[in-house]
């Protein structure tokens, strides 16, 4: 009786780990990532159209940044609420809101790389 025994038990943890494993890629499945396809254009050579239409998209994007962080709060704290840990909780939605604010802190730097390049093509 020791190999069904066994047999069960592999299974009954191979079941459970499935569930764990489709539990933590469903974690944040209600908070979408936000989209960083941002277009910066050369500002050496760019037009003033073209400059404005990236200003305007790393503003959507920071909007959406903003929403994602929002949202992962709001699953922080239900999930808090509803027993996790409070610490170890915390810091895997802080490593996830971080990540898409460096994102965004990285394209609002080359933007600003390209619009002082812009500005002293057009103002020189």
């Amino acid at each position: 009786m020791q190999p069904e025994a066994s047999t069960s038990m592999n299974k009954i943890t191979l079941t459970v780990a499935m569930f764990a494993m489709l539990a933590a890629a469903r974690a944040h499945a209600d908070c979408p990532v936000p989209d960083s396809a941002v277009l910066i254009p050369d500002g050496n050579t760019a037009t003033r159209d073209e400059m404005i239409a990236a200003q305007k998209a790393i503003k959507t994007f920071d909007a959406a940044v903003k929403a994602y962080a929002d949202c992962m709060q709001q699953e922080e704290d239900a999930k808090v609420a509803a027993g996790a840990d409070k610490a170890k909780t915390n810091a895997q939605y802080a490593k996830l809101t971080n990540a898409q604010v460096d994102k965004l802190q990285a394209i609002a730097d080359k933007f600003n790389i390209e619009l002082r390049a812009f500005k002293a093509k057009n103002t020189g």
